[in-house]
């Protein structure tokens, strides 16, 4: 069948760790203090000054901290400037091999640099050095989703859960992995636990009814379409994904109803479900 399925935040890329300085520098008082400096500004969001005093450090001081360079490179990030921040990382995990923090950073920058294996290698290396750091996990899973890995991601997410109970979206990609895995039964499941152990949204509503579409469920798929549309009732992707739905029922003047809707909202949209109603028509939306 054809539809719309929804994958959400969890997706995004997330924002790079910073560390604190606590021991570094304990030799030089003078860096100490403007280390600390650095601190406050990052976390006052003024990334340009904090790099500014980094690199006042690094004229002065010779270059032992894998800190400094670490928190470098999370500042580079928050300004756009990728290269730099994987000079900066790469450094810090030159001088520091064991510092998951630091790999998870490199491994977000590469991501987004679109460096994919290299991303997967640094992610992997923090998820090696500490098991238990659930962020650099997280991220690996979404972006073997993201890569059209399913299978892995899957796998990923399985292993991730136990570790974030609280964190709703991973819980829902879970059920995004399995259905692009065309493991569907198993997804209804997930999607369904999610639903009931937090708020329900459009997304994950939507992500079941896709499921509960494929098993020919159509009944339940639309229950969940119309309740997805209860949260967000301007939600292009819901009304067509409705609409389908409908028609697998046989009800065509309900999949007619979001057509309309459709048709002043999203015409490309529009035009996709106006070819699945009126097979036999060669007139097209943009030219009624």
């Amino acid at each position: 069948m054809n539809y719309k399925l929804l994958s959400g935040g969890g997706l995004l890329v997330a924002a790079i760790l910073f560390l604190t300085f606590q021991t570094a520098f304990a030799q030089d008082q003078r860096a100490q203090i403007l280390a600390a400096e650095a601190v406050r500004l990052e976390k006052a969001g003024r990334f340009a000054e904090a790099v500014s005093v980094y690199l006042k450090i690094l004229e002065t001081d010779p270059p032992k901290s894998a800190s400094i360079y670490n928190n470098l490179g999370a500042d580079y990030f928050e300004l756009g400037e990728y290269d730099r921040a994987v000079e900066a990382l790469q450094r810090s995990v030159a001088l520091r091999s064991d510092d998951e923090k630091a790999f998870y950073n490199l491994g977000v920058v590469y991501a987004r640099l679109g460096r994919n294996d290299e991303a997967e290698t640094a992610l992997q290396k923090a998820v090696g050095l500490n098991p238990n750091y659930a962020e650099p996990r997280a991220k690996l899973c979404d972006l073997y989703l993201n890569w059209e890995r399913a299978e892995e991601a899957a796998g990923c997410y399985r292993k991730l859960l136990p570790s974030v109970p609280d964190d709703a979206q991973s819980h829902s990609n879970y059920g995004v992995a399995l259905m692009r895995s065309g493991r569907w039964e198993e997804s209804v499941r997930v999607l369904e636990k999610t639903l009931r152990a937090f708020p329900p949204n459009a997304e994950t509503l939507n992500n079941l009814g896709v499921a509960l579409l494929e098993l020919r469920r159509f009944k339940e798929a639309i229950a969940a379409f119309e309740r997805a549309l209860g949260f967000e009732p301007d939600h292009n992707a819901v009304r067509y994904n409705l609409a389908i739905a409908q028609l697998a029922r046989k009800n065509e003047s309900a999949a007619i109803e979001q057509y309309s809707f459709l048709k002043r909202a999203d015409p490309d949209l529009a035009e996709l479900l106006f070819r699945k109603i009126f097979r036999k028509k060669v007139i097209s939306v943009k030219e009624r």
